[in-house]
């Protein structure tokens, strides 16, 4: 809806300048053919005067005194000759007798002779303005606009001297009605222009707007439609209920690395091609790079998008040439529009997690959606905690049994959100993993820990992801800390044994980076057994912590407290310290402080909290005896 309202809203802009830009050429060509009329006119104006001037003869005004009627008249009829050639409605001439003008030759129309309206010699021009009379005077043509017995007119007076000194004027006049009609003339053709220009423009932007469309509804590397197509078809389905698929090509990406793209977009292509003719009249959607959509809207559409899917040839090559095999992974959803391709999303992941060909949205899978709302909120919660400096750092007393003393804190971090509830390290882990915020993590706790201990002896321990420990600004980051702090040997970054055991060589080398800084190392969460703790031994390291599981069952287990036993002397041979998680009792306590642990935590002890434990209450006296 969004996309929609958007493209209207830019159309209509759009159209808005288009149709301004088009008023704006309307105005301009009007106003610049106007003024070139206008000039044409007073041109017209000028010449047709002047021409009056020429016919008249110089001497004409010399002797006004003598002129006759028959030689008025002949001038009369020359000068409506000239009129009429010339295109102007009066051509004439005029002398001022203050206070008086008379006119001394003039042209006439057929409407004059009609109305008996000749002008006379010297005939006294009753209607002459000040600028009519000014104009003796003027040593430049005047121009007027004005009104009298003859009509409305645009005027023009040009000024001359006759040899024996009188003043007299050449004028012309043109209606106003012949200016309209030019002005008039102007303003069609500049509007069948424009309009002959917006019907292209509008044939130009159609054609163009269907090729932008089409272009960007269609994949160009297969031809077929794509994901905003997908999303304009549901937009328009009446039906609310319908059935998608989203088929999920696993070997594509490897393809595309192996072969390129082009192999790869012919193996989809190949694919598409498949399901098109059985899924027409829907359409066949590419959706991202190995993925595609199908969809129905009959009864019973899951099952059938079902059926199709399976029935695809899995069993026969793709291509022969090169010759390549493909698996798919589909997830199908049913129902409300606004929601498939969401759930089918989920579906089809929950396919490749579960090594299925075909999976079903269903309430499992209405759960992971839950979980993925749930997981997006924590990754908002965790950016505006780093925003607001609502990081906080939790401190877990590790104790020693034989002394009852604590010798070390683990350091780990608490998210405080906006309502003041405090979120524990594993309800966001998973988050702060996927989202790449380990290192901001990371150096946030560890700027906080470098603080508060760097002028106190407390010796105490950050946890470090392998993305951390391979992260080579970090690496410097904990180096320049680490500069600033006088006893780095009080430090301990503790490696989870997971890490470890997949990254065994590249990690090997991060420890021996991590220990030439002064710092002591740990590995965590070991669980797996005596060739692992061996494996891990090798490593130069100063701790190994052992998983909760092994402190469950070692009040009454005794081979779990052989197992622990044994690794403690192992431990210790190997001059590292050994360190047990999760004692929650006081028997726990009791038998691993027997076994020989150098180091304990648990709720037994304290739990973790935001202020140092440098008290404990009286711990089992069993374990001191």
């Amino acid at each position: 809806m969004y996309r929609r309202t958007s493209a209207m809203a830019w159309s209509l802009i759009g159209f808005s300048l288009f149709i301004s830009s088009l008023a704006g050429y309307v105005v301009y060509t009007y106003q610049s053919t106007r003024t070139a009329i206008m000039a044409e006119i007073d041109e017209q104006l000028l010449r047709a005067a002047k021409s009056t001037q020429l016919l008249v003869g110089d001497d004409y005004h010399d002797r006004l005194n003598t002129i006759s009627p028959q030689e008025f008249q002949h001038k009369s009829a020359q000068l409506t000759a000239l009129a009429k050639a010339i295109d102007v409605e009066y051509v004439y001439t005029m002398v001022y007798q203050p206070p008086h003008v008379h006119f001394t030759a003039s042209s006439y129309t057929k409407s004059d002779i009609k109305n008996n309206k000749l002008t006379q010699f010297l005939d006294h021009y009753k209607e002459a303005t000040a600028i009519n009379k000014a104009a003796f005077q003027s040593t430049e043509p005047v121009f007027e606009v004005s009104r009298d017995k003859w009509g409305h007119f645009k005027s023009i007076f040009v000024p001359y001297i006759s040899s024996n000194g009188t003043a007299y004027i050449a004028g012309a006049d043109m209606t106003i009605n012949q200016v309209d009609t030019l002005l008039q003339e102007s303003v069609t053709k500049a509007t069948l222009t424009a309009t002959f220009f917006f019907f292209i423009a509008v044939l130009v932007s159609t054609f163009y707007i269907a090729l932008y469309r089409k272009s960007m509804s269609t994949d160009p590397r297969t031809g077929f439609a794509n994901r905003v197509a997908l999303e304009r078809d549901l937009s328009k389905k009446q039906d609310q209920h319908l059935s998608l698929a989203i088929i999920s090509i696993d070997e594509l990406e490897d393809i595309i690395s192996f072969y390129g793209t082009y192999v790869g977009d012919r193996v989809l292509q190949k694919v598409m091609e498949y399901f098109k003719p059985i899924t027409s009249p829907h359409r066949v959607y590419r959706l991202a790079t190995s993925k595609l959509v199908i969809m129905s809207d009959i009864k019973d559409g899951e099952a059938y998008l079902n059926r199709i899917i399976a029935s695809f040839p899995s069993s026969s090559p793709i291509l022969t040439k090169p010759h390549l095999y493909i698996q798919l992974h589909a997830g199908i959803a049913t129902g409300n529009k606004s929601l498939l391709l969401e759930n089918a999303s989920i579906a089809c992941r929950q396919a490749k997690q579960g090594k299925q060909s075909i999976c079903m949205f269903s309430v499992d899978s209405q759960d992971a959606r839950l979980k993925q709302k749930n997981h997006l909120a924590i990754a908002n919660i965790l950016q505006d905690a780093f925003v607001d400096n609502r990081v906080a750092t939790y401190f877990t007393p590790r104790v020693d049994p034989k002394t009852q003393q604590v010798v070390q804190h683990g350091c780990s971090a608490r998210i405080v959100t906006e309502q003041g509830a405090i979120l524990k390290t594993e309800s966001f882990s998973e988050v702060v993993r996927q989202s790449r915020l380990q290192s901001q993590l990371t150096r946030n706790i560890l700027t906080q820990c470098i603080d508060r201990f760097r002028k106190s002896g407390t010796a105490w321990s950050i946890k470090l992801s392998y993305q951390d420990a391979t992260d080579p600004q970090l690496l410097d980051f904990i180096d320049q800390e680490l500069r600033r702090y006088p006893q780095p040997r009080l430090i301990t970054f503790e490696l989870d044994e997971k890490d470890v055991l997949e990254h065994f060589n590249a990690m090997a080398v991060c420890i021996n980076v991590l220990k030439s800084k002064g710092v002591k190392v740990s590995i965590n969460a070991v669980s797996s057994g005596l060739l692992t703790v061996s494996r891990v031994m090798k490593l130069n390291i100063d701790m190994i912590l052992l998983d909760e599981s092994n402190t469950t069952h070692i009040a009454d287990d005794e081979q779990v407290f052989d197992f622990i036993q044994h690794i403690a002397k192992l431990c210790h041979d190997k001059d590292i310290m050994l360190l047990v998680a999760g004692v929650d009792s006081e028997q726990q306590y009791s038998q691993l402080s027997k076994a020989g642990v150098d180091l304990v935590e648990g709720r037994y002890i304290a739990s973790a909290a935001p202020h140092l434990c440098t008290k404990l209450r009286q711990l089992s006296n069993q374990a001191r005896a």
